[in-house]
This record gives C-alpha cells, structure tokens and sequence, in this order.
C-alpha cells in the first residue's frame, strides 16, 4: 500500500478529506440555490397579493433581510469550501495560515475547511473580542 505521509496528514486521509470538502460544497450549493429560489418565490408572491399593513410589510422585510443573511453565510461558506479544495490541489491543505504549522488532524476532520491551528484560532478569537494575549 503506497501511503505518502504528507505532514500528519497521510494520502488516505486527504482523499478522505478531499471527499468530505466535495460533499460540503455540494451541499452548501444546493442550500444556497434553495434559498435562492425561496427568495423569488417569495418575491412572486408579494407582487401578486395586496397592499400590507405597516406590520405585515415590516413582517416581510424582516424576513427577506435573515433570507439575505442566510444566504450571504451560505455563501461565505461555498468559498471557504473552493479555498480549501484549492489548497488540497495546491499541497498546502493542512497547514495554518497563520504560522505555518501543521493543523492537527482531528480538528480538520471536525472542521475540514479550518484554516487555522488551534492555537492561532484562539489567538484570533481573542483579537477580535478586544482582547489580548
């Protein structure tokens, strides 16, 4: 069995890793084409009923703007998906952009497109709650 050890990472598991990035963006496309047409959908229907209330129309705002939400974090999430993959093709996946070290499989597997070991992650959590180390 030809296993190429690629950091901590061997062949198998970047496969592996690779497949669920695969999947994941799979997924979050067609999350993002089914709030899509929510949103149209949506749209059609206000066109074709009546005048709304102050309550209603402010019902209905508020609902478009978490849709829009929702799809902006959908969105977000397909590019982290297509950066990871990148990096995979690239022979950079595995390693924080931060300090170059290598991000402990288990939290790939949790999180496959992480960009950041543990430690770093931290650290920029920190940062942008005002903190500092």
């Amino acid at each position: 069995m030809n296993t190429k050890k690629l950091g901590c990472i061997n062949e198998a598991q970047l496969k592996h890793l690779k497949r669920e990035l695969v999947t994941l963006l799979q997924q979050l496309q067609a999350d993002l084409d089914a709030e899509r047409l929510d949103q149209q959908e949506e749209k059609n229907q206000l066109s074709c009923t009546e005048v709304l209330d102050r309550a209603e129309a402010s019902a209905v705002v508020g609902l478009q703007q978490t849709g829009l939400s929702h799809m902006t974090q959908l969105e977000e999430e397909i590019r982290e998906c297509q950066n990871a993959l990148s990096r995979v093709e690239a022979g950079q996946y595995g390693y924080c952009q931060s300090c170059a070290e290598e991000i402990e499989l288990n939290r790939l597997m949790a999180n496959p497109t992480a960009i950041l070991c543990v430690a770093c992650q931290s650290k920029e959590e920190l940062r942008r709650k005002g903190g500092s180390l």
